[in-house]
């Protein structure tokens, strides 16, 4: 058997996987990714990078090439709530197209937090161009078709066997690090003994149990809409429930319908399912059908043991509400991919990487319960018999029903959710005393406080503080700043070998906004520290923030 070395192996090519490997790659990080799919998704899956994720991918230069995937420019993003598509509207949770959310605040002052506002875009779209761009990188070796069969951890090395999965030519992997990016069945978070904890599926509700995903093209579906037109439909009537992605705004859609344990799964079922969600008579052909399980929130109780990393579905499981899963699993490999970077160019300790499971097993935790609360609203929801009813009681209980549904507004916002992960407790932040805004799921207040992430500035009104971010640490300066302060700083990183960017910013509102004359980002754009002089023991700091003083 051919043996070759590497830095990381990342089993599994999904978003997750595929993010794992353009980390390391956009380091210089040697690493292999196997995927034992020839190809990326074909079936429909998450259909919402928000805006964390597209922040990430900004940072990773494809922001601006996924933009072009998924719904046009100009397509409405609305939620709307219906009996049938071709029947009564419920109510309505109008959201800004695409376009509007990149040139105006929007509704919750998206741009005005964020560079990168969220975009609807199905993971079978994106994916493929992840699949590219990874492609891109000099020291990543994407490998589709190919099998992780067998690893083991030496403590000082991981050797894994891998196998092509047409040829059957297997080869050895001596490597420093395996990240396990797998999925719900992860071979590798079997191998390690790791279990989910949390809530599993009920069975008996809407979202809460089993559940059919159906994947259809239906070019003319737009000819008996009878209501303005929507990113999301959800239908609710008597005969059942689904909830109706628009895909491409061309035609493509896909469905998610509950389904019993005892219903035959067959082209009837399926059929009667999509022609009850339309509600006419319209052409239709279902490209693709697969199973799933709603209701989860579950997450592992270790992320990582020895050299072994996990990130994604592999330890978390989340329902679709709320949109949190592979976003969830994109920001795990932000937070991993820099410290696996550093451990390995030698800049920090090797006990950085306990910090890990560390910063955002709380994170996944905090994360699967937000979206068990919103899958556990959407399925507990009453409505009455005669909601499609075309008659007095008929209309009465829309009328109802149409209240209770605006409510449902911040399971479609949840930027505190999204924007607002802090890793407080971590060895690796210096606190300065301050107390953080409050956790609140709709909502997110911008904060310099160390342990979130670094608030968004528009820099002369057109240019992203983001943009002015080196790949390693950066110090802002909002003041007037010697030399001599700016090398001692230098200095301290040199001494560790941290690669260090200085950036001075000399406008009153980002100031204000950080409440500090000076602040350390980290590589994954978190706060690590804040004050309003350089202090003499700089050195100690950034021994902090890379783990050098841990045990």
């Amino acid at each position: 058997m051919a043996e070759r070395s590497t830095n990381v192996l990342v089993v599994g090519g999904g978003s997750v996987g595929l993010c794992m490997s353009m980390e390391l790659g956009s380091r210089n990080i040697k690493n292999i990714l196997v995927n034992q799919n020839h190809t990326t998704s074909k079936h429909p899956k998450g259909s919402t990078l928000n805006s964390r994720t597209m922040e990430h991918m900004r940072r990773l230069g494809l922001a601006n090439e996924i933009r072009k995937s998924g719904l046009p420019l100009d397509h409405p993003t609305d939620s709307v709530y219906v009996t049938r598509l071709s029947e009564y509207e419920l109510g309505r949770l109008p959201m800004p197209t695409p376009r509007e959310k990149i040139s105006n605040p929007g509704p919750w002052g998206e741009t005005l937090l964020t560079p990168e506002p969220i975009h609807r875009s199905n993971q079978f779209y994106f994916e493929a161009i992840m699949h590219t761009h990874a492609k891109t990188f000099d020291s990543s070796d994407v490998r589709f078709g190919w099998q992780l069969i067998e690893f083991e951890d030496h403590g000082n090395e991981i050797r894994a066997e891998i196998k092509n999965i047409d040829t059957g030519e297997v080869e050895v992997l001596v490597c420093d690090y395996l990240v396990g990016c797998d999925g719900a069945s992860s071979m590798v978070r079997k191998k390690l003994g790791f279990s989910y904890q949390g809530r599993s599926s009920s069975g008996n509700k809407f979202y809460d149990g089993k559940m059919l995903s159906i994947y259809i093209n239906a070019p003319n579906i737009f000819d008996v809409i009878n209501t303005e037109l929507a990113w999301h439909y959800w239908t609710i009537n008597p005969k059942g429930r689904v909830d109706f992605i628009t895909l491409d705004g061309k035609g493509e859609f896909v469905l998610l319908a509950e389904v019993s344990n005892e219903d035959n799964i067959d082209e009837e079922l399926i059929n009667s399912i999509v022609k009850n969600a339309v509600g006419k008579d319209t052409d239709f052909e279902v490209i693709s059908v697969q199973e799933w399980v709603a209701g989860l929130a579950l997450v592992v109780d270790h992320y990582q043991k020895g050299r072994v990393f996990l990130a994604g579905d592999s330890i978390h499981l989340f329902t679709p509400s709320g949109g949190f899963g592979f976003n969830t699993g994109i920001d795990d490999v932000a937070n991993l991919g820099w410290k696996l970077a550093a451990t390995i160019q030698g800049w920090a300790s090797d006990n950085l990487l306990k910090t890990y499971e560390i910063e955002r097993l709380p994170i996944g935790l905090r994360n699967t319960s937000a979206s068990g609360d919103y899958a556990n609203k959407i399925g507990s929801m009453k409505f009455s018999q005669f909601i499609d009813e075309d008659s007095e009681q008929g209309e009465l209980a829309r009328k109802e029903l149409e209240e209770e549904l605006l409510s449902f507004k911040e399971e479609f916002a949840s930027m505190g959710v999204v924007l607002g992960a802090r890793y407080d407790c971590s060895p690796i932040i210096v606190s300065d005393g301050t107390a953080p805004p409050p956790d609140d799921r709709a909502s997110y207040t911008p904060s310099g406080c160390p342990g979130g992430r670094a608030p968004h500035y528009w820099l002369d009104d057109k240019v992203s503080l983001y943009d002015k971010l080196d790949e390693g640490f950066n110090l802002l300066c909002f003041t007037k700043t010697k030399q001599s302060i700016l090398n001692r700083f230098e200095f301290a990183c040199k001494k560790y070998g941290i690669p260090f960017n200085s950036i001075k910013i000399e406008e009153a509102g980002i100031r204000d906004l950080y409440k500090a004359n000076y602040v350390i980002i980290r590589p994954d754009h978190h706060v690590g520290w804040r004050g309003d002089e350089i202090p003499q023991d700089i050195d100690i700091i950034m021994g902090t923030l890379t783990g050098h003083f841990l045990n």
